[in-house]
């Protein structure tokens, strides 16, 4: 799950920074120079991660898919393609 933190490390990379109560609004940042964040950059950002994490999912699965797929297609049966993509493990 994506969270606050997760989105302001993603926005303000290789920043040093603390946040009290889990609030947007209340970031202290030890690095000089860093522009705050507004609560709705970091609540786009959340979303804009979480669907990354999402469509990873599914092309992950998709790969997987195809993989088995092709090993059919070159006269595996149902067991040998288990064991090659280590389903069962």
């Amino acid at each position: 799950m994506i969270d606050i933190t997760d989105a302001v490390k993603s926005l303000r990379p290789n920043t040093d920074w603390a946040m009290i109560d889990n609030d947007i609004e209340n970031i202290i940042w030890h690095t000089e120079g860093v522009e705050p964040l507004t609560t709705a950059e970091v609540q786009a950002e959340v979303a804009r991660l979480e669907r990354a994490a999402v469509d990873a999912e599914v092309e992950r699965v998709a790969a997987l898919e195809s993989a088995s797929a092709k090993l059919a297609a070159l006269g595996l049966d149902e067991v040998e393609v288990a064991a090659v993509m280590g389903v069962g493990r």
